[in-house]
C-alpha cells in the first residue's frame, strides 16, 4: 500500500508540475510527511526526509517535464544555463538549511510559503508580462534566492521562477518551460547536500542520508509519467480555474502543516 501511495503521489505531482508550472514538492512534501509520521517517524526527521525525497525524485520528474517543454519549443537553453547555475548555488544552501533547522520550524516555513503561493493562485493573480525585451535581468541575485527558498521546502522553483521570468518579458509558456528546466539544478544542488547530511542514530529504514529511497524511485517514476501528461493538458486546457482549485488545496495543506508542527 505504501508503494502504491508513493507512486500516486509522484503521478499527481508530475501532472500538476507540467500543467501549472509549480513545484511537485508542494504535493510531495506534505503527503510524504503525513505518510512518514503515520508510520511512527518523529516530525523532526519526517519533514527533512520528505523535502530531500521530493528534491531527489525531481531529478527525474523535472528532466521529464523539461524534455516535454523543449519538444514544444518552450525552453530557452541560454537562459537555463545562466539562471540554472545561480539557482543551483542557492539550492545547495537551502538544502543545508533544511538539514539543520528543526523539523517543526521547517514545517512552519513550508506552511507559510505554501499559503502565500496558494493564496496567489486562489485570487487568480497571473504573472504580469512586462513589455520589455526578454532577458533574465538580475539573475545573479534572483537565482540564488529562488534556489534557496525552493530547496528549503522541496519544490522545483516554478512558483518563483515563472513570475520572475514573465516580469522580465518572457511569455507565460516560455517562462514555464524555462522554469521546468531550472528545476533540475535546484533538485541537484539541494538533494546532494541532503544526501550527505542525514541523521545516523535516528535514520529511518530505507534512507540514505535524508533520501527515502523507495520514495525517490516510485515518486520519480510516477512523476515521469505524469509530467508529460500535464504539459499536454497545459496546451489544451485553460488552467486558470484549476489553478484556483489548487490554491484552495494549498491553503488547506498549509493549515495542516501548521497544525502538525504545532
Amino acid at each position: 500500500m505504501e508503494w502504491i501511495a508513493l507512486s500516486g503521489i509522484g503521478l499527481a505531482a508530475g501532472v500538476l508540475a507540467g500543467l501549472l508550472g509549480i513545484g511537485g514538492g508542494l504535493v510531495i512534501v506534505p503527503a510524504m510527511t503525513a505518510l512518514l509520521v503515520a508510520g511512527g517517524a518523529p516530525v523532526d526527521v519526517a519533514v527533512p526526509t520528505a523535502v530531500a525525497t521530493a528534491l531527489a525524485s525531481m531529478l527525474m520528474t523535472s528532466a521529464a517535464s523539461a524534455r516535454a517543454h523543449a519538444r514544444r519549443g518552450n525552453v530557452d537553453w541560454s537562459v537555463v544555463f545562466r539562471l540554472g547555475s545561480a539557482v543551483a548555488i542557492g539550492a545547495a544552501f537551502g538544502g543545508f538549511l533544511a538539514s539543520v533547522l528543526p523539523g517543526v520550524m521547517l514545517a512552519r516555513i513550508f506552511a507559510v510559503l505554501a499559503g502565500v503561493i496558494g493564496l496567489r493562485m486562489l485570487l487568480g493573480a497571473s504573472a504580469r508580462i512586462r513589455p520589455v525585451t526578454p532577458h533574465p535581468r538580475g539573475w545573479w541575485l534572483a537565482g540564488p534566492l529562488i534556489g534557496m527558498l525552493s530547496a528549503l521546502i522541496g519544490i522545483g522553483g516554478g512558483s518563483f521562477n515563472v513570475p520572475y521570468l514573465t516580469f522580465n518579458g518572457y511569455a507565460t509558456l516560455r517562462a514555464v518551460g524555462i522554469a521546468a528546466a531550472c528545476g533540475w539544478p535546484i533538485a541537484l544542488g539541494g538533494s546532494l547536500v541532503l544526501l550527505g547530511a542525514g541523521p545516523s542514530e535516528t535514520a529511518l529504514p530505507g534512507t540514505v542520508g535524508f533520501w527515502y529511497l523507495p520514495g525517490v524511485v516510485l515518486i520519480g517514476l510516477g512523476g515521469i509519467i505524469g509530467a508529460p501528461l500535464g504539459t499536454r493538458l497545459a496546451h489544451r486546457l485553460g488552467s486558470a480555474r484549476l489553478a484556483r482549485v489548487f490554491g484552495v488545496f494549498l491553503l488547506l495543506v498549509a493549515l495542516r502543516m501548521a497544525i502538525q508542527s504545532g
